[in-house]
C-alpha cells in the first residue's frame, strides 16, 4: 500500500513516539500502584476489562463480545479514516491503560504499529484479527494485502471467536459470559449473511457491480456474487493518474455500473468527478472503516444492515 503525504514519515515517528512515551511514562508514574497491575486481570471483581480497539468496527465487535464486562474505544475517531490516520500523543497516553488492545492488521494500521507496541503496557495483549486469515493480495515480499475482512460477516465470526478467546484468557471468572455472548453473535452474524444473500438477490444479475472510492468491499463483493470492478484509489491515499481515471470510466460504462460508492470519510469529489464522466450516480455514504454517529450505524450489524440497504437501493434503480 502506498502512503500519502499526511503520513508520518520515520523521522516523524521517531519524535512522536518519544513524546508518547514520556506522556505515557509520567502517566504510570502518577497512577495508583494497583492501576500499573491492572493489565494482568481486572483491578478488582467488578472492573470491565479495558480494550484499545484501532477503529470503531473492531470496537464494536468487541463490545458485542464482552457486554458490559468490557470498557472499549476507538482510538480512530469515527468518521476519519484509519489507513491514513496521524496519531497523536493522547492516543497513546490512552492506550497506555488497556489490557487487551485489538488491531485488524493486514496493513490496516501501518501508521500506528510500531507505537502501539512501544508505548502501550508490556503486559497488554496485542490481538491482531487476521492472523492466519486469507488475505486476498498479500505477498511475502512485504505487500500485505486487502486488509476489510470484516465486511464479509463469516470473517466477522472469525474475529468474534478470536475477540472471545482473548477476553477469555485475560478474565477467566467470566469466561462463561464471554462464551455465551460469542455463540449468541455467531449466529447473528450467521443470520445477518443469511439476510444479505437474500437482499442482494433481489438486484438484476447483470446490475451486480459496484466501482468504490477505497478497495474496501472486495470480501463483500467475493461472497455476495458482485463483480468488483474497481476503486477510485489505487492504494489508501494515492490519487488517480489521468489513465487509471479514464480506464475506469471505461469500465464504468462496460459493465453498465449504475452507481459511484464512495464513504464518508472521504471527499466525494473524485467520486462525484467520476460518476458525471461515466453518466451515473454517486451514492456517498457507505461505512465500513468507521462506524457512523446515528444510532443505527453504532453497531456492525446495525452498519451492514444499512450498508447492504444503500447498495441494493442504488443497484436496483
Amino acid at each position: 500500500m502506498i502512503l500519502d503525504k499526511n503520513v508520518p514519515t520515520p523521522g516523524h515517528l521517531v519524535l512522536v513516539g518519544a513524546m508518547m512515551l514520556a506522556l505515557v511514562s509520567c502517566a504510570r508514574q502518577s497512577a495508583p500502584q494497583s492501576a500499573g497491575d491492572a493489565a494482568a486481570g481486572p483491578s478488582g471483581a467488578n472492573a470491565p476489562i479495558k480494550v484499545a480497539a484501532t477503529i470503531s468496527t473492531l470496537a464494536a465487535l468487541v463490545q458485542m463480545v464482552g457486554g458490559d464486562k468490557v470498557d472499549v474505544f476507538s482510538i480512530v475517531p469515527v468518521g476519519v479514516s484509519p489507513e491514513t490516520y496521524d496519531p497523536a500523543p493522547q492516543d497513546l497516553v490512552k492506550i497506555a491503560s488497556a489490557q487487551l488492545i485489538v488491531e485488524n492488521g493486514a496493513g490496516l494500521e501501518l501508521w500506528l504499529q510500531k507505537l502501539l507496541r512501544s508505548a502501550a503496557s508490556s503486559k497488554a495483549r496485542v490481538l491482531v484479527l487476521s492472523d492466519g486469515m486469507p488475505v486476498a493480495g498479500a505477498t511475502g515480499n512485504g505487500e500485505p494485502g486487502n486488509p476489510h475482512l470484516w465486511l464479509d460477516p463469516t470473517y466477522a465470526q472469525a474475529y468474534v471467536h478470536k475477540i472471545a478467546s482473548a477476553l477469555r484468557d485475560i478474565d477467566p471468572g467470566n469466561a462463561a459470559a464471554y462464551s455465551a455472548n460469542e455463540s449468541a453473535q455467531i449466529a447473528k452474524l450467521a443470520a445477518l449473511d443469511a439476510w444479505i444473500r437474500a437482499q442482494i438477490a433481489t438486484i438484476p444479475p447483470d446490475q451486480r457491480a459496484m466501482i468504490t472510492f477505497h478497495d474496501a468491499w472486495f470480501y463483500f463483493d467475493r461472497r455476495y456474487g458482485i463483480k468488483d470492478i474497481g476503486a477510485i484509489e489505487p492504494s489508501p491515499g494515492q490519487q488517480p493518474s489521468a489513465a487509471y481515471f479514464a480506464a475506469l470510466v471505461k469500465q464504468a460504462r462496460d459493465n453498465h455500473v449504475r452507481a459511484i460508492f464512495a464513504e464518508p470519510q472521504f471527499s466525494p469529489k473524485l467520486a462525484a468527478q467520476l460518476a458525471a464522466s461515466a453518466g451515473i450516480t454517486t451514492v456517498s455514504d457507505l461505512y465500513d472503516d468507521t462506524l457512523g454517529t446515528t444510532p443505527e450505524l453504532q453497531t456492525y450489524e446495525g452498519m451492514m444492515r444499512y450498508d447492504v440497504n444503500t447498495i441494493v437501493k442504488a443497484l436496483r434503480s
